[in-house]
């Protein structure tokens, strides 16, 4: 399989889905009633629409919506029904009422967003009902989430491999029509990418070259927003840290913080001058760029800012001595000083990203002297699902990052919130509300009824404010629409009432059947594998366009939201978290096997939507993703049949059934693939990835597969099955470099050397120091106990050894030691017990090569093997 790598430019005219969101949203009613109920009034005959709200124009917008719904829906906008807007005194922003009677709707609301939230709401009105018909009654609505911020799907993310900006291209990311249908869907924020360094001016920065090119553009994105009531948020990690060898420390020392994992200083906000620059930042942009929203500032995670960044800021003499909240406060006081007295109605929220910490431990306690201690008018935004989790095969599985398929709140989130209303700052969540890492090669997953429960604890967690996406999770479509009207639900209705609601809107008298679809998508979903590897690794996203290894090829398995490092190899362990290879099999097989189920519901209404292509697109989403989800299943299978090849002890029957299986799969696979390249063609927006900047599948990439199963059929299937009956193993032994335990043998590695023993229980390694004695290096441990697994990963001492609890499946272990030279804080390998070049680094995966790893022949003493207790420690000790 070719290493497909991401492309060193972007050609966004190839992206077709960029020319169908400048496209109108096209309405289609399902009407087939003509004749209006007792209490129904008909707009059949026709409407006059009575623009008396006082406005500046910015509703002109909303207006010509209403304008082309009654064109398209075939109501004249000359007959004698008057709708009409009035201001109204009630004060709450974005609320509005609607009065309709027997010859007049009135549109009432106090600002004009309330308005334009009454235009479109009076639209979905129409667009449920079975005719053209309006209910005479008095509807009142007021948003719970006054905050609803969504991104550009396809903007760039200002980071590598490509850091486009996308303030210094001429690109419009935000097409007319484009903003009418996030408007639409209730999206009142946007959010973009800045760096301090790149727009402002301040005491110790000097105003970059392109700093007016960036603003003036800034300046031309939140003019044409706000025309469809969508304020321009700036999402910054501020403030940054600091490189050792500049001239801001050499000017300035006073901001030198503790060192961070890159070498650099975080920045101490306790200084005169430290306050001054974040003021003065902040300040410069909010001054120069009216009308800007807020500012989204990650404040803890990501990367390094302050010295709470990291562990070790003990080695800062004025950090050390504060408490978590006073070294927030510290840095956002000036911040929101900054942006208040430049901005008075902007908002700075400030963004603890912490995804992975675990209930009940010191994190816990910072992030709660944080919220607790936040200046006034800084609104506190957490993720809503991080640290939290749920049972699946009888274990509680712990969430880590965004989760779609799981409810949430994390328990840390509600006591973060209860914190921070307690000092009476607001609350945001932080969430996904299209699709989430868990599959994010798709503009969203149409199950909205993934987000009613999730809205309806955040109501009840009394969070005002919500972040809906990252990169990804943002494409205008049903789940944007169901966050949209559940920002202003109560929950006073049941579930399957709301759902059957949103399903009118879109599927006419087909509603029911669709909820019913909806339904069986969403509890299907519930049984995606709750880890993050399984999110960051899986075959989920792109596994339909992963080649099968019959034989097996140790490749690893590349990012979900990468491209640069090419298709994923067979490594499946990488993916696997703390689940067992069972427990994925069974939860993506249930995964799998509901999701289909849905999808023939869905496929059952083609028939009647060929002249609807909005409609025709999402029920081939729908069995896209079906195709996904089947493939990524049937890939973990492959490999867990492939085991029992693996297995000498095991009989030619089982070999020979294991092969069968496995050659199915690889023609069902093909028969996937196939169909995938026909979606594709239909669909642009499958395969591509916001964050990767590309398509992780495309009918390229699938007929490249393609090739690969077919030779796989013609070539490796034949020749396993001859070996078969020439009577050798299923698999061809794989040669590496192998060590004996208990041999006494010393393997010298230049300037080390090492010996290994293994007792049946505890495996001994022993490293010498050939340098002098002198420990101005360490090694690096690498131990594979299960094949295709990430391997332990240890540090050691140039001089001494560690004793490990293993508990392998066989009487091998992976292994390889390698010198690591510490230079400038930067680990730099140098040469291991097998010689290859380490990988490009992977999130938690590190930049181990399999393909260096040796093995350790444990010396036949597996008998006594036994699992390793999980609160057991590695001992490490100096040889004298």
């Amino acid at each position: 399989m070719p290493h497909l790598k991401q492309p060193l430019t972007v050609d966004i005219s190839k992206w077709g889905f960029t020319r169908e969101l400048s496209q109108p949203i096209v309405r289609r009613p399902g009407w087939f009633r003509q004749t209006a109920a007792s209490g129904e009034v008909s707009l059949s005959g026709g409407v006059s629409i009575k623009r008396n709200f006082p406005d500046s124009g910015n509703l002109d917008t909303a207006y010509n919506d209403l304008e082309q719904f009654f064109e398209q829906t075939g109501i004249p906008l000359d007959g004698q029904y008057r709708i009409i807007t009035e201001k109204d005194a009630n004060g709450i922003p974005e609320s509005y009422r609607i009065d309709i009677s027997h010859n007049t709707c009135r549109i009432l609301a106090g600002d004009p967003e309330g308005i334009r939230r009454g235009i479109y709401y009076l639209e979905d009105l129409l667009l449920s009902s079975d005719g053209p018909f309006l209910k005479r009654e008095i509807i009142r609505r007021s948003p719970w989430l006054r905050t609803r911020i969504s991104r550009c799907f396809f903007g760039p993310i200002k980071r590598p491999p490509l850091n486009r900006d996308e303030l210094l291209d001429e690109v419009d990311y935000y097409p007319e029509e484009y903003l009418n249908r996030l408007a639409y869907e209730a999206v009142n924020g946007l959010w973009l990418t800045v760096e301090f360094k790149d727009l402002c001016k301040t005491s110790i920065l000097e105003l970059d070259k392109n700093a007016e090119k960036r603003l003036d553009k800034l300046r031309r994105t939140v003019e044409k927003c706000l025309r469809y009531g969508i304020k321009i948020y700036i999402l910054g990690i501020e403030p940054c840290s600091i490189p050792p060898d500049g001239q801001v420390l050499s000017s300035y020392p006073e901001l030198k913080g503790a060192l961070d994992w890159n070498g650099n200083h975080c920045f101490c906000p306790f200084s005169e001058i430290a306050r001054k620059h974040l003021y003065e930042s902040v300040n410069w942009i909010f001054s120069r760029v009216p009308g800007l929203g807020g500012m989204i500032n990650i404040s803890l995670g990501e990367r390094a800012t302050t010295c709470l960044s990291v562990h070790s800021r003990t080695s800062c003499p004025v950090c050390s001595r504060k408490f978590p909240g006073e070294i927030i406060a510290a840095a956002l006081t000036p911040m929101e000083r900054g942006i208040h007295d430049a901005a008075p109605k902007a908002e700075l929220i400030s963004w603890l990203y912490v995804p992975d910490n675990g209930t009940g431990n010191r994190e816990d306690r910072e992030i709660l002297d944080i919220a607790g201690q936040l200046p006034e008018n800084v609104i506190l935004q957490y993720n809503f699902e991080s640290s939290g989790g749920k049972v699946q095969q009888g274990k509680y599985r712990h969430a880590g990052d965004y989760w779609l398929s799981y409810t949430g709140p994390s328990p840390i989130f509600l006591e973060t919130a209860r914190s921070a209303r307690k000092n009476r700052n607001a609350v945001s969540a932080k969430i996904q509300a299209g699709c989430s890492h868990e599959v994010a090669t798709v503009p969203f997953i149409p199950a909205p009824v993934l987000l009613y429960g999730k809205y309806g604890k955040m109501k009840e967690a009394e969070v005002s404010h919500v972040m809906q996406c990252w990169y990804f999770g943002n494409y205008p479509g049903i789940m944007n629409k169901t966050a949209g009207e559940l920002a202003f639900e109560n929950f006073d209705r049941p579930e399957n009432d709301f759902i059957l609601h949103l399903a009118r809107l879109d599927w006419g008298c087909h509603a029911e059947k669709v909820t019913g679809a909806w339904n069986l998508l969403a509890d299907a979903y519930a049984n995606y594998p709750l880890d993050n590897m399984f999110q960051y690794y899986g075959p989920m996203h792109d596994g339909i366009v992963w080649p099968l290894y019959l034989v097996p090829e140790n490749k690893p398995l590349a990012p979900t939201w990468k491209l640069e490092y090419g298709i994923s190899g067979d490594r499946y362990g990488e993916c696997l978290g703390k689940f067992s290879l069972d427990d994925v099999l069974s939860l993506t097989e249930k995964m799998s096997r509901g999701w289909n189920r849905g999808t023939r519901i869905f496929c059952s209404l083609r028939p009647m939507f060929t002249d609807n292509p909005e409609r025709m697109k999402d029920i081939g989403l729908v069995e896209a993703l079906n195709i996904q989800f089947e493939s990524g299943y049937n890939i973990i299978k492959f490999y867990a049949l492939r085991n029992i090849l693996l297995d000498n002890s095991n009989t030619q029957s089982q070999w020979y059934s294991a092969l069968d299986e496995m050659k199915s799969i690889t023609k069902s696979e093909i028969q996937r693939s196939g169909r995938m390249i026909e979606l594709c063609k239909q669909d642009s927006r499958l395969g591509f990835h916001p964050e990767a900047e590309g398509y992780k599948y495309s009918p390229e990439k699938l007929i490249t597969r393609l090739e690969s199963l077919r030779k796989l059929l013609q070539i490796d299937f034949p020749a396993t099955v001859a070996r078969l009956r020439t009577g050798k193993t299923p698999l061809p032994p794989k040669k590496r470099k192998s060590y004996l335990c208990n041999s006494g043998k010393i393997e010298n590695v230049g300037s080390f050397s090492w010996k290994a023993d293994y007792n049946g229980q505890k495996l001994k390694i022993k490293v010498y120091n050939s340098n002098n004695g002198k420990p101005d290096f360490s090694v690096r441990i690498l131990l594979e106990e299960k094949p295709f697994h990430p391997p332990e990963d240890l540090t050691l001492e140039s001089g001494g050894y560690v004793e490990i609890q293993v508990c392998p499946k066989t009487e091998k272990v992976g292994f390889n030691i390698i010198r690591i030279d510490k230079d400038k804080h930067q680990e730099q390998q140098y040469t291991g017990w097998q010689k290859f070049s380490p990988l490009k680094y992977r999130l938690r995966l590190g930049d181990y090569n399999p393909a260096a790893m040796g093995e350790l022949v444990l010396g036949g003493t597996g008998k006594n093997q036994h699992v390793r207790p999980a609160n057991e420690t590695m001992v490490m000790e100096a040889v004298n």
